[in-house]
């Protein structure tokens, strides 16, 4: 399945929606099915070490993705061009004026400093990847990649490019079905 797309099978939906920016699907089943398929699916994957995960997992690939959530980039006071979502706004569509935009953090072990521009942390996890803390974020449109910044619980962080992980989308870090 391409992502953003679903097919039905009877009572079953298959989605590739793309939530954590992985190779992976999402299984819409009836209630009273789901304690079934999950068991078949562990019995299944057991032997090639396939495990439950909480949400910190997915979230942590979210954010390595540069993906978005509401209730937190998607804060009702961003817009899309902010969000680095413009390409899906109509050029008829009102103007929007960009006072922050959306960067990606790496949190650094710093002493803060008064003479730093802020950002603003909005998601915020240890990435297994890169062994630190990373974030999505808002800066001044201005404030270039490789900027220190100064976070307002005073730690400092480095804007880096968005997504932290894979930008050309090449390498899935599971093994392809």
């Amino acid at each position: 399945l391409k992502y953003f797309r679903f097919v039905e099978q009877g009572e079953r939906t298959i989605a590739r929606l793309g939530y954590s920016g992985e190779l992976g699907y999402e299984l819409l089943v009836a209630s009273a099915e789901e304690c079934r398929l999950r068991g078949a699916l562990l019995d299944a994957g057991s032997t090639d070490g396939l495990c439950e995960c909480t949400f910190e997992a997915a979230n942590s690939l979210r954010i390595e993705c540069g993906y978005v959530l509401f209730d937190r980039e998607i804060d009702g006071k961003a817009n899309p061009h902010e969000l680095g979502l413009g390409n899906l706004v109509s050029n008829r569509s009102r103007e929007f004026d960009a006072v922050r935009r959306l960067v990606g953090l790496e949190i650094e072990d710093t002493p803060p400093r008064v003479d730093l521009p802020v950002a603003q942390a909005t998601s915020e996890c240890l990435s297994p990847i890169f062994e630190t803390l990373i974030a999505l974020g808002f800066a001044d449109p201005e404030v270039a990649t490789g900027t220190t910044v100064a976070l307002p619980d005073g730690r400092t962080a480095r804007v880096v490019q968005l997504p932290f992980y894979d930008r050309d989308k090449r390498r899935p870090r599971s093994a392809p079905l």
